[in-house]
């Protein structure tokens, strides 16, 4: 069995899925954006049938959609579903800050100040995708700092449709400025051991997100 050959067509369908996954989350290709095999093959400079398969299961994680008369396109981001992701996320998020003000070690809230101050310099290298990292790295510290790998989990089940809002809300003009501010408040709470104070603060952080994303989606309705 030539496992050499296995492990190489794995590579290829798992980099495939990655590349056009990453397209549809980081806004490349846009919502209604109709997905074709052929083009998509040609650009990846691959055969069609490892596109075929990242596409049906893109489609099985809700991102993208069949189409009425054959092929698929990139899913418009609902109304409903907004509420609903960011409802939950408040949730779930809030908990693990107020778990994490009660369990966080020295390191890790020194972690989330060293992400803070780099999110600072790419703020004023004006660093979007910089900084849309380092968001997510600071919220994926401060769950991590909540000691519980049961909730880490359960929020890592969002984990695409939050990268996929992240992307638009701190493109928005002025978020990543209220974001990073955010996350200072946040730590400055840890450190006064303000558990149900900290709660508050990611809820409404996440609901701040929630309108960004919400005014956003409107705005390019209307523009159609």
């Amino acid at each position: 069995m030539d496992f050499e050959g296995i492990k190489k067509e794995r590579f290829l369908r798992e980099q495939v899925y990655k590349r056009i996954k990453d397209s549809v989350l980081n806004g490349i290709l846009k919502p209604n954006a109709r997905l074709i095999e052929e083009k998509l093959a040609k650009d990846m400079g691959t055969s069609r049938t490892p596109v075929r398969e990242a596409i049906q299961k893109i489609e099985k994680e809700g991102l993208i959609k069949k189409l009425p008369k054959g092929g698929f396109a990139v899913n418009v981001i609902a109304e409903h579903e907004i509420n609903e992701v960011f409802d939950v996320r408040g949730v779930l998020e809030g908990y693990a800050g107020y778990l994490a003000t009660l369990r966080a070690t020295e390191s890790d809230i020194k972690a989330l100040e060293d992400i803070v101050q780099r999110e600072e310099v790419c703020l004023k290298k004006k660093d979007v995708d910089s900084i849309v990292q380092l968001n997510t790295e600071f919220h994926d510290t401060l769950y991590k700092s909540a000691k519980s790998s049961k909730l880490y989990a359960i929020i890592n089940d969002l984990r695409d449709y939050i990268h996929r809002y992240r992307i638009i809300i701190l493109r928005y003009e002025g978020a990543a400025e209220i974001s990073i501010q955010d996350h200072k408040d946040m730590i400055a709470l840890m450190k006064l051991k303000q558990a149900r104070r900290v709660e508050r603060l990611v809820r409404k952080h996440i609901t701040k997100g929630k309108n960004i994303v919400k005014k956003k989606v409107r705005q390019e309705l209307q523009t159609k």
